[in-house]
């Protein structure tokens, strides 16, 4: 059923609910002030006809909930999945479980992740060329995320409040030559340590070479 349908079928069956509502309530309070019984205290006239009210909007919006009640259902089942098709069609299904939906959140943190790390990078690296790119980011559920740049060197990103609440973002350069985390504050620094590398690398190869003196 189209949505523009839908919207205007609820409308009528939202009427529908007030009318009932009032019908009931009008009917109600007519019964009851009609038939109430003249022996009673007249002064108890009104409380009886507000109470027989209330009973007959009871009365009226049950019977026409339950002959509504398939119409209803119709209309929730197409609602739900007009939902799934637009999630769907953004990307991200209606879970259908607990399982399924945590799987989502985790890949939603992974990625929330690689971005602030892609996005906070302007502290280190200004040129917006290299490290703010979100792609080449990995982020992990625990919010930290890191950024392959050569064999066995990686820039890690984590993120942390100090004590005043204020969030410190923190990147430091890991390699396999050494096990220590390097604070990274700047760009250049990530270029000495991998020109050092390379330079060791050089040396390294050079040495293994078979002298032909």
């Amino acid at each position: 059923m189209h949505a523009s349908v839908r919207r205007s079928v609820q409308a009528v069956l939202d009427g529908v609910d007030m009318v009932t509502m009032l019908a009931g309530a009008v009917s109600g309070a007519a019964a009851g002030y009609t038939y109430y019984p003249a022996t009673f205290d007249a002064d108890l006239r009104l409380a009886a006809a507000g109470a027989v009210a209330l009973g007959g909007t009871f009365l009226f919006t049950t019977v026409v909930d339950a002959m509504l009640a398939p119409l209803r259902r119709r209309f929730t089942q197409a609602d739900v999945a007009e939902m799934r098709a637009a999630a769907k069609s953004r990307g991200a299904a209606v879970p259908n479980g607990l399982g399924e939906a945590l799987d989502q959140v985790a890949a939603a943190t992974q990625k929330d992740a690689a971005h602030r790390a892609a996005q906070a990078a302007y502290r280190i690296d200004l040129s917006n060329v290299l490290l703010s790119n979100a792609a080449r980011w990995r982020g992990y559920t625990t919010g930290d995320a890191t950024y392959y740049l050569a064999p066995g060197t990686v820039l890690h990103y984590s993120r942390e409040e100090n004590e005043r609440g204020t969030p410190e973002h923190r990147y430091t350069l890991l390699t396999a030559d050494d096990p220590t985390p390097m604070p990274v504050t700047n760009v250049q620094q990530i270029h000495e340590d991998l020109a050092l590398h390379a330079r060791k690398t050089t040396e390294a190869a050079d040495e293994t070479v078979p002298s032909t003196v």
